[in-house]
């Protein structure tokens, strides 16, 4: 796995021309990323575009929205409708670019989408300088594949193709005009445009986007503390009763000098104080761990859910094999190198996560939403 600063590359999407596009993720933070390794020109901001985290000489680093996907993996299987609100979004964005004098040619990697609402990357990119409406027509094409016959703005593409199409045509196909005018204007063509969803929400499902997702995040082990300990009393000492002779002896009685026995009473009484304390420290010594393991504790929230943790990659010197499964969590897993693990972390009915786990650290806790 290639690091660049702070961002681990995970995998390659594409390479357009001299720019390599990396999905990536924040070492700090953990947020998914898109990284364009060899950018060059002047990136664009706005409404609809990947916002820029980070330019270097060497990369731009722009936000990846949680839960939103390249537009390639709908490539001859996305919904015809949906395909179609796609369309109408990215030709909206194009259309607002060209007037500010932006020529932008859109490519599926480069567009992520998550419900209804479409991201543009990369604007400003010297290797995506070309013809918006003849890039957005391939894409098109390359979305519906064999049921163009059946798609609603075939003829719309079609026509944009050709040198007498316009966004216009585009946005306005298949829209109704409003009763009160005889004359439907561009304002009330165009679809109406989401709003981004709250934090913490995701938009309306897409296409294999069914399930909800999870989120991981490490939380820091309170400090806890202990029982406050009393005092350690010495044992009493017995109760002893006497039972004299009233009558005196007939002979002098000689009786022990009495010096000797608080002395022993006071020996036996620091004597029993010392092996209770070296009992005491010996119960509560701190105790490491064997040579090279590190345990690191799993939860969830809420502590009813099951999540299943799976070893993808492990760090240098690490013996252990990637691809089994860890454990069930909540559960702990001893690891016998520091470092940097990757996990999968699967629950029934949701999608799996991927996570970078450093070692030692604090108890993970897998939030079930």
């Amino acid at each position: 796995m290639e690091v660049l600063g702070n961002y681990w590359l995970r995998r390659i999407l594409a390479r357009i021309a001299t720019v390599t596009v990396y999905e990536g993720q924040d070492t700090r933070t953990g947020t998914p990323v898109l990284v364009l390794k060899g950018a060059q020109g002047n990136p664009v901001q706005g409404e609809g575009i990947l916002a820029l985290l980070e330019e270097t000489p060497e990369a731009w680093v722009l936000e990846w929205p949680i839960g939103a996907v390249p537009l390639s993996q709908y490539l001859g299987v996305a919904d015809l409708e949906r395909t179609a609100h796609w369309l109408r979004e990215m030709a909206q964005l194009l259309a607002a670019l060209e007037a500010q004098g932006v020529r932008y040619a859109p490519v599926p990697e480069l567009c992520l989408v998550k419900g209804k609402r479409v991201w543009l990357a990369g604007v400003g990119l010297e290797a995506l300088a070309g013809e918006g409406r003849k890039a957005v027509a391939a894409l098109a094409r390359a979305l519906v594949g064999e049921r163009w016959p059946e798609f609603p703005l075939a003829k719309a593409v079609e026509a944009l193709e050709s040198s007498a199409g316009s966004w216009e045509g585009l946005l306005g196909k298949g829209e109704e005009a409003p009763v009160a005018s005889s004359e439907p204007s561009p304002e009330a063509q165009l679809p109406p445009r989401e709003a981004p969803p709250p934090s913490g929400e995701d938009a309306s499902p897409g296409p294999g986007e069914g399930k909800k997702r999870l989120s991981v995040e490490p939380v820091p082990e309170p400090e806890v503390p202990g029982p406050p300990q009393e005092p350690e009393r010495p044992p009493s000492r017995p109760r002893v009763v006497r039972i004299e002779e009233r009558e005196e002896p007939s002979f002098p009685v000689l009786e022990p000098s009495r010096e000797r026995g608080p002395r022993l009473a006071l020996a036996a009484l620091l004597l029993a104080v010392l092996l209770l304390g070296g009992v005491g420290f010996w119960l509560l010594r701190p105790r490491s761990q064997g040579p090279g393991g590190y345990t690191m504790e799993f939860r969830t929230d809420p502590p009813t859910e099951r999540a299943e943790v799976i070893l993808l990659e492990v760090p240098e010197g690490s013996k252990m094999l990637p691809g089994r499964v860890l454990l069930t969590a909540p559960g702990r897993v001893e690891f016998d190198q520091k470092g940097v693990y990757r996990l999968r972390i699967r629950v029934a009915g949701r999608d799996p996560v991927d996570y970078l786990l450093e070692v030692p650290g604090p108890p993970l806790t897998i939030k079930v939403r």
